[in-house]
């Protein structure tokens, strides 16, 4: 169908992209979502956090090519969450698709959200897989709190997986969550709290990073704030969801955000010892919520922190002999330092 005007636009989902001095990623995530995007005269949102790059450009350049992208720029750096605040509460459609700039959709993706909203299927919230990383829990849906923090809390913080339904939006408690560093995950959490739900969780559907050679991805897990943000935030976010929530819940939902992320796995760790993440000044600040977030004991994470380089791979080929793990293919790459 050709698009006339912003009138004509689907009213069961739109696409927002919250972005920030990522012009790039944002030309590329543009390049691979309007051609979806058209098939079904989807709107995609723009909210710019005041970068100084050409963010702006680049969006009207895709204007021009698909009239139903619309652009917002705040005046000054509001920070992350308020900017995906912002983001989420520009449209009005049925559901509304939180988009990384740096993920990529699946183009069934948006069948299936526009499938469930055509049937007049009401659910609070739609989460699909990442990367296939979750693959031992069947698509269904979630009815119970406790359930759905246990099975895929870690999970819901990439916020490229949640699709949010219009009403959690506008009832959303965002003051409670702005400046934890989860307040995409935070909304959903407090929301279903205190009422009946439904969320449907799509197991068969994964949002992926945009491959793209010429750009090399670098995320939070890069910045010199990972650990504030993977340990302490982490820990204070979660501790911070309603007393509704079952302790033991929480506690499982905390340390499935290292694996889930892949952060505090043996090869995020090798990663982090190499940016000098991990090191004596950084133990001494977070050790206490190592124990709470990272499934090895702090004796081994201070040896990481302190130790040079060969004796950080001696004492992780110890940890895998010891473990039962897939032992000889995860101790070559060690001795050959690809993890």
């Amino acid at each position: 169908m050709e698009i006339v005007d912003n009138i004509n636009h689907n009213s069961f989902l739109s696409i927002v992209i919250p972005t920030y001095n990522r012009a790039r990623f944002l030309d590329y995530s543009l390049q691979i979502h309007v051609p979806l995007a058209r098939l079904r005269n989807i709107q995609i949102f723009v909210s710019d956090n005041a970068s100084t790059d050409d963010t702006k450009e680049i969006v009207n350049k895709w204007k021009c090519n698909y009239p139903l992208i619309s652009y917002y720029r705040s005046e000054t750096n509001v920070g992350p969450d308020a900017n995906i605040e912002h983001a989420l509460k520009y449209p009005n459609t049925e559901y509304v698709w939180l988009l990384g700039d740096a993920y990529h959709i699946p183009e069934a993706g948006i069948k299936y959200v526009l499938d469930i909203a055509e049937a007049d299927k009401k659910y609070d919230a739609i989460v699909f897989n990442l990367t296939e990383k979750i693959y031992k829990i069947e698509s269904k849906d979630y009815i119970d709190q406790n359930a759905l923090l246990g099975d895929l809390g870690a999970l819901m913080t990439c916020l490229s997986c949640l699709v949010f339904s219009r009403d959690l939006i506008k009832n959303a408690n965002f003051s409670r969550y702005r400046n934890s560093s989860f307040i995409q995950t935070g909304i959903i959490f407090e929301s279903i709290a205190s009422q009946p739900f439904a969320i449907h969780w799509v197991q068969s559907l994964s949002v992926r990073d945009l491959q793209n050679p010429i750009l090399k991805k670098v995320n939070w897990s890069y910045s010199p704030n990972v650990l504030e943000v993977a340990c302490k935030r982490w820990c204070n976010f979660v501790f911070s969801l309603p007393v509704s929530y079952d302790p033991d819940m929480k506690l499982k939902c905390l340390l499935d955000f290292g694996k889930v992320s892949g952060l505090f796995q043996l090869k995020g760790l090798f990663m982090l010892k190499r940016l000098d993440r991990l090191n004596i000044k950084s133990y001494k600040i977070y050790s206490s919520y190592y124990k709470l977030t990272i499934d090895y004991p702090n004796f081994f994470l201070l040896v990481v922190s302190i130790a040079p380089r060969f004796i950080i791979k001696a004492m992780a080929i110890i940890v895998i002999l010891a473990s039962g793990r897939n032992k000889f293919d995860t101790i070559r790459r060690i001795v050959k330092d690809e993890v």
